[in-house]
């Protein structure tokens, strides 16, 4: 890559050794030594931990349950509990295996990992064609990228960066080892340079980047803040939109991998409708296996009814930080 090229810088800085990040440090050697515990005994000490780390991440679980409130209407109250339940759990194995990224090698991860559809990104490699992964966050999302790096494609990314300066470190340094990584404050600009020069592109489409950024369209059937980029991006470069789901089968203890066939047309001439057209993809995935996603995100913050600063979950977090329930 070009030595001005914007990317994460994930060589080793001395500051990393600083005592306030021991316990981070501790926590890496944690997850290095269950890399290689059988993948069945870690996923039963997920399944123990899933209830306890429940109970005492109160934020989190109110962010989960106001967005699945949203998203489910139809599940009560039991219905819920039971779905966050098992998405904890999901994500607990799969953080507990992150490790494996880092020592395992690549014929192991390779035999992890199930794929579905790889004849989608087969025929746009013997067109010359690069592809924009559409890859919602769920808690296998960081298999794909490695995935694609095993199978000889290059990729880039854009991320924000963790609160935690180890982990920070340490996961882009992951996630480098199958292409660039851009820092989103410096925009798209690069990331559009290494699509044309033929990366493919692990395109999030999902988070909240606020009202100034996005435009409002369903999500669920609520209006949801969305960057309109992905139709952008699709016309800039001349790759193609193409969705993928990454999943954990916790029947099989393996990582599921499915790839759609690309969105086509696309883009049209109707923005709107192409943006509307990336959420229900997503949507419908999610449909599927609900217990796969991040639901402790913010995907509703920004509200199209509010000019308000204070966005939908703010209330209720204060509240419990004040050891009160969320909601009078």
């Amino acid at each position: 890559m070009a030595p001005h090229d914007p990317v994460f810088d994930t060589s080793f800085r001395p500051a990393l050794l600083h005592p306030r990040l021991w316990g981070s440090w501790l926590a890496l050697a944690l997850l290095s030594l269950l890399a290689f515990v059988p993948a069945r005994l870690r996923d039963a000490m997920a399944n123990g931990l899933a209830p306890l780390i429940l109970s005492f991440s109160k934020k989190q679980a109110y962010i989960a349950n106001t967005n699945l409130d949203i998203c489910f209407p139809d599940l009560d109250e039991a219905g819920r509990q039971a779905l966050l339940l098992k998405s904890i759990r999901v994500g607990l194995k799969t953080f507990m295996a992150f490790g494996e990224l880092t020592w395992r090698s690549d014929a192991y991860l390779a035999g992890r990992i199930r794929v579905d559809g790889w004849e989608h990104i087969e025929a746009e490699r013997a067109q010359g064609r690069p592809v924009i992964l559409v890859v919602p966050h769920t808690w296998a999302v960081d298999v794909i990228g490695r995935l694609f790096a095993l199978r000889g494609l290059p990729m880039c990314t854009m991320m924000k960066s963790p609160k935690d300066a180890l982990f920070d470190w340490y996961i882009n340094r992951e996630r480098a080892k199958g292409g660039r990584v851009y820092e989103r404050s410096v925009g798209i600009k690069p990331a559009i340079k290494a699509i044309r020069a033929g990366d493919s592109f692990f395109y999030l489409p999902d988070q909240d980047h606020g009202r100034e950024a996005s435009i409002f369209v369903p999500f669920f059937g609520h209006p949801k803040a969305t960057l309109p980029a992905l139709p952008k991006l699709v016309k800039l470069t001349g790759a193609k939109a193409v969705p993928i789901f990454g999943s954990y089968d916790e029947d099989e203890g393996c990582y599921r991998l499915e790839i759609a066939p690309p969105f086509d047309p696309y883009p049209t001439d109707n923005l709107e409708q192409d943006v509307v057209r990336m959420n229900t993809m997503v949507e419908q995935q999610l449909g599927r296996r609900p217990e796969q996603y991040m639901w402790f995100l913010k995907i509703f913050e920004t509200q199209a009814e509010s000019d308000s600063r204070q966005g939908l979950y703010e209330e209720g977090i204060r509240r419990i930080r004040r050891g009160l329930p969320p909601e009078s």
